[in-house]
């Protein structure tokens, strides 16, 4: 009897709170807030919404299937009845053609269509070649990283990379995406040395016969 009495108050008390979750007025969406982005976004929710109702990874779901968006969490506030919504944007490092790319080499449409801030200017024959230029640079330290201004991509696939260094031009012959440390080491011991102060162009594409001029 005990067993029955138990099982039966657990049943009514699941469906007095299934009750008041999902149909009464008790938990109701009071507010909706999306922070993360200044873009004017629609959250689908409307104000007196059974908060029990409402799911954050469906509606997480929608907002990233927008394809500057990487990432959406969504929560709801039970005791104020408030759904918060963070966007994650993704960030832009280079545009190729109106198209920009993340880190990751990942392309997208600019929500506004303006960066705010200059981007590295990707030159190249097509958008795989593009993704293939900013992946390479994004695994380049941050102090040339950050000096950079255009990757050009040739049709035979060598790079050449234009920079700001000690405040003037530098053009960089690269060659292929390879020896890349090397390379790499050559440059900064080139631009090193103080007869190479006013060069205009460093040749790495063979690392081991670089050519300043």
């Amino acid at each position: 009897m005990n067993r029955r009495l138990a099982i039966f108050s657990s049943l009514a008390l699941l469906t007095i709170a299934t009750y008041i979750l999902g149909w009464s007025s008790l938990f109701t969406v009071s507010s909706v807030e999306i922070i993360g982005t200044k873009t004017q976004l629609s959250s689908g929710i409307s104000k007196g919404e059974k908060l029990a109702r409402i799911e954050p990874r469906a509606i997480a779901a929608t907002f990233e299937k927008l394809d500057w968006v990487a990432d959406a969490k969504v929560s709801r506030n039970w005791i104020n009845g408030k759904v918060s919504i963070e966007i994650i944007e993704r960030k832009p490092v280079a545009i190729f053609n109106n198209i920009v790319f993340d880190s990751d080499g990942s392309s997208f449409v600019l929500p506004d269509g303006t960066p705010s801030s200059p981007l590295v200017q990707i030159q190249a024959s097509d958008l795989v070649a593009a993704k293939k230029a900013v992946t390479f640079f994004s695994s380049l330290p941050v102090d040339l990283k950050s000096a950079l201004t255009v990757v050009k991509v040739r049709s035979s696939g060598s790079l050449v990379l234009e920079v700001i260094n000690a405040g003037k031009n530098l053009e960089i012959r690269w060659g292929d995406d390879s020896d890349n440390e090397l390379k790499l080491k050559v440059y900064k011991a080139l631009i090193a040395l103080p007869e190479n102060a006013s060069i205009k162009r460093v040749d790495v594409s063979a690392p081991h016969a670089p050519i300043v001029k």
